[in-house]
């Protein structure tokens, strides 16, 4: 029996050595490099955990082991009122092409937020760039250190797929956009069926007006009627003059001009939708001749929304609420009728961006900004909860066209 033991106990010894070596030689070139580092925080995860506070001891449980730090463990019989053990969240460590990657298996009273909570202190124990935290399921938790960040590395447009129309799904129409790759070198994309309003913010400079025409070009080749109130009056959108329904500047009369027969079609469309395409809810049917995609953007926003600027002059606070009533009105009741507005500001908070136009957008995105008001001002309180995507880390000259958009990604928004 004893030479039966020693000899499973010499297979498990030969094998896994030779397991590792597979892992290693099936690694990409990339993650080669990362490897030892990878290796290292394996060896050291329960020791960080112990010292970042992730691990308890665990006195509920019978017949356990007490680890302490510096002595050796002790079996403490069951029953004994000293009966505890070492908690901590169990961790596969392993390398990939941007540095190392940990699957954390929780354990009550630590989970995701208390993981993000110490993302720095793992970055620095891992000498990492930074460290992001990522939910995909209960009970799982993503931690990746950074050494090589996917954010930075250049995308072109001829690496980037195309957004995807499909009108002929039984569950009505889907407009996907391509938006760019994320943080883990995958394509995501922006839905937009269903959807009355996305806002965008950031420093200038960030990649605000870039990212807009990157969407609008893709919608281009749609049914499509766009309509443009540019606020910085700087020529961003001069190439789209000949395509635009209206095109307005930087005025407050002709940007409430704009905004009034905006909302002068989107009424007419809300009165006629049945007669036309024979459904209430034009996003069943898609993009047609009969009902074409309405696309309003509003850059600079702030210039026509800014009640605080207009004081001591009745009529242009009078045309600063006008615009303000109108736009929110597209904001709340164009879902139906294919209405989409697009609302472009460097900082949203409520003096740039009523909230109650933008509290009712679906999607929002942000680029660099310097605040944390900011960041919750672009795309809610929530971002609270995940500081290492707060866009206040992307003031960078290399996060240059990096933006946070508040999209569902597994359990995490």
């Amino acid at each position: 029996m004893i030479t039966l033991i020693v000899a499973l106990l010499a297979v498990v010894a030969a094998v896994r050595p030779a397991l590792a070596c597979v892992r290693f030689a099936l690694l990409p070139r990339e993650a080669k490099h990362y490897y030892p580092a990878a290796l290292w925080a394996r060896i050291r995860w329960r020791w960080l955990t112990r010292n970042l506070g992730l691990s308890y001891i665990d006195t509920h449980q019978r017949g356990a082991v007490l680890h302490r730090p510096g002595s050796t463990s002790v079996r403490i019989p069951a029953g004994t009122p000293e009966r505890a053990r070492l908690r901590y969240p169990h961790a596969k460590i392993r390398a990939d092409r941007y540095g190392i990657q940990a699957i954390v298996k929780t354990v009550p009273r630590v989970g995701r937020r208390q993981l993000e909570d110490q993302a720095e202190h793992i970055a620095n124990a891992w000498r990492c760039h930074r460290a992001q935290v990522h939910q995909t399921k209960p009970g799982r938790v993503i931690v990746r250190g950074l050494r090589l960040d996917p954010l930075t590395l250049p995308l072109s447009a001829a690496e980037a797929p195309s957004g995807v129309y499909d009108g002929n799904r039984a569950d009505g129409a889907r407009i996907r956009l391509y938006l760019g790759l994320d943080e883990w070198g995958q394509h995501r994309y922006l839905e937009l069926a269903g959807a009355t309003g996305i806002t965008v913010g950031g420093l200038p400079g960030f990649g605000k007006t870039m990212f807009v025409n990157s969407l609008l070009m893709q919608l281009a080749g749609l049914p499509a009627d766009f309509v443009f109130i540019d606020g910085k009056g700087g020529g961003d959108y001069t190439d789209w003059r000949a395509r635009a329904l209206i095109y307005a500047e930087d005025e407050l009369p002709t940007a409430a001009d704009a905004l009034g027969i905006v909302h002068s079609e989107m009424r007419d469309r809300l009165a006629t939708v049945i007669a036309r395409i024979g459904n209430r809810n034009a996003w069943r049917v898609g993009p047609t001749d009969a009902m074409r995609l309405l696309v309003t953007v509003i850059d600079e926003c702030h210039t026509f929304f800014d009640l605080d600027g207009a004081k001591g002059s009745p009529a242009e606070e009078k045309l600063v609420r006008t615009c303000r009533q109108l736009a929110g009105q597209l904001v709340r009741k164009g879902r139906s009728v294919l209405a989409v507005t697009i609302l472009i500001t460097q900082k949203q908070t409520g003096d740039a961006i009523p909230t109650f136009i933008r509290d009712n957008c679906r999607h929002g995105l942000s680029f660099a900004v310097k605040t944390r008001d900011a960041a919750v001002a672009a795309l809610g309180e929530g971002i609270h909860e995940y500081p290492s995507y707060c866009p206040t880390t992307l003031q960078s000259p290399e996060y240059v066209g990096v933006a946070t958009a508040a999209i569902r990604t597994g359990h995490d928004p």
